[in-house]
């Protein structure tokens, strides 16, 4: 199918050196400060009685999405279209006998399954710390309890879910800008305005994608009571908001691709 070899080939181009390392940057960090908060504070992170699991996926989760994971699809986004841009690879792929929308969903698709792989790295990592720290400091008693692989996969997920919408705009400004800086830099406002919107618990913050990842659950750090999140089960309300942008930014980005004229 020509769907999946182009998306193979889309994750072969995106083996690119800045994008390894940012990858390798997000993992060590989230993974480093888990193991420093634990490590530095363990009377603090252990407590009788408690599966220490709990608290530990709640740090890790509220790590990763209120500080590391939007600069991180801001900044992965930006370079892995930047690179297309910058060699005119674009050019070249709208002038082969290939419908646009096979390039542009491939393109997409690559870049979303980088993105859970480097969740999938992050669940590994961060259980591998935790048993580390449970040889260095026996008293967390990791080891004692179980792990509940699940719950820490459906923490990420709804950190995932919460990040569609931030992916869609950033997917779109990557297209219509040839440059890296005007994306990013975007982006990179866009997060801190999040941010302070989600930690104010100000209502804005529920119609503002980049904050959606600090309010889609609660990482025991903030009061969200004002933003009037909806619970509808499995889903809440900003997940839902989160995939509309995305559905959104991705079918006007579509609607320009397609009428781009190649030169």
């Amino acid at each position: 199918m020509q769907l999946v070899r182009n998306i193979k080939a889309e994750l072969v181009k995106l083996k690119y050196p800045p994008i390894i390392w940012l990858i390798g940057f997000v993992l060590i960090a989230v993974i480093a400060i888990v193991f420093a908060a634990h490590f530095i504070d363990v009377n603090r992170t252990a407590a009788l009685g408690q599966n220490p699991w709990d608290k530990y996926r709640v740090a890790v989760t509220a790590i990763f999405s209120v500080f590391i994971a939007v600069p991180f699809i801001v900044l992965l986004i930006s370079a892995g279209v930047f690179l297309d841009h910058q060699y005119a690879i674009w050019k070249f792929q709208y002038t082969v006998p290939m419908k646009r929308g096979t390039i542009f969903f491939s393109k997409l698709f690559a870049i979303l399954t980088l993105i859970l792989m480097t969740f999938a790295g992050l669940v590994l990592g961060v259980i591998l710390c935790a048993y580390f720290l449970d040889l260095l400091l026996p008293e967390l008693e990791f080891r004692y309890y179980p792990m509940v692989l699940i719950n820490l996969l459906e923490k990420l997920g709804h950190t995932f879910v919460a990040l569609l919408g931030i992916i869609g705009i950033q997917y779109f400004l990557s297209l219509r800008f040839k440059g890296f800086l005007v994306p990013a830099s975007f982006g990179v406002v866009a997060f801190v305005v999040g941010l302070i919107l989600g930690t104010i618990n100000n209502p804005i913050s529920a119609y503002f994608p980049y904050s959606y990842p600090t309010i889609v659950q609660n990482h025991n750090m903030f009061n969200t009571d004002q933003v009037g999140i909806v619970d509808y089960g499995f889903f809440n309300s900003i997940e839902l908001y989160s995939i509309l942008y995305f559905v959104f930014f991705v079918f006007l980005a579509k609607i320009l691709e397609d009428r781009r004229q190649v030169h």
